[in-house]
């Protein structure tokens, strides 16, 4: 079993046993890794580094129980290198995907990437996500779940999201540390935004595995990633969001609602 299967598969919270899925992932690992060198995706492309960071950590998303039902809409906003959808697509095929990015280079990559590893169900978009959600465009409220890791603060992220999310669903921000700090100054904005914070949902990550093959940092970095705190926060879309919103990106920056 290589390090990326067997720390997967190791998960207390959260493990991976079906060992076709499991293969895939390590397949996956490689290549980023090979990828990486043609066209700069991630800085990380190590075994341990991609199954913690990029494959376990997106898929704590399916842990939420809004996550449970089948066939659901799901758009991954300023999704870079294809996390977190992704690794949920390598899991859960049901779900169809919309990946969204202002990259051009960096969607065609993930299209690729779809395609070599038979993700069907997955559209994927190179453009500015606050046009993609204007109130005269074509995603405009309308998935069952928008989801977004490592895009801006809260207060931020909550404007560019949730006009992408159907009244009913769900949007959920992947944090970490400075979860408490960033959902206080965003609570505002959320409400102004049509949403409403349901859950925040700590994380927590336990490998149980045999470590023999690891090296000493490689064992460092899967406690240090275990012992790193994690959250997702879930915000209801409660009513529809007000015409005047997505503003344009600078303004949304230089005056968070």
């Amino acid at each position: 079993m290589n390090k990326v299967s067997k720390i997967l598969s190791s998960i207390k919270e959260q493990p991976i046993t079906d060992p076709v899925v499991l293969e895939r992932f390590d397949s996956f690992q490689e290549y980023i890794a090979e990828e990486n060198q043609k066209i700069n995706i991630t800085s990380i492309t190590d075994p341990v580094g991609v199954a913690t960071k990029h494959f376990a950590d997106s898929l704590s998303l399916l842990r939420l129980d809004v996550f449970k039902k089948e066939g659901q809409r799901v758009a991954d906003i300023g999704c870079g290198g294809g996390f977190p959808g992704l690794p949920i697509g390598l899991v859960r095929p049901d779900l169809r995907l919309v990946m969204i990015d202002s990259t051009e280079k960096k969607i065609r990559y993930v299209e690729r990437t779809a395609k070599e590893y038979g993700i069907e169900k997955i559209k994927c978009i190179a453009g500015r996500a606050e046009e993609l959600s204007a109130p005269d465009a074509e995603y405009r409220e309308k998935f069952d779940i928008v989801t977004s890791r490592a895009v801006a603060r809260l207060s931020v992220l909550s404007e560019i999201c949730l006009p992408f999310t159907a009244v009913g669903g769900y949007f959920v921000a992947m944090k970490a540390a400075g979860a408490d700090e960033e959902l206080e100054e965003a609570k505002r904005g959320i409400g102004i935004l049509g949403g409403k914070v349901v859950d925040v949902v700590e994380v927590p990550f336990t490998f149980d595995c045999d470590k023999s093959d690891f090296t000493a940092d490689e064992s460092a970095e899967l406690d240090e990633f275990s012992s790193s705190r994690r959250v997702l926060i879930v915000v209801k879309k409660v009513r529809p969001t007000p015409a005047t919103y997505p503003r344009v990106w600078a303004k949304i920056t230089k005056k968070p609602l």
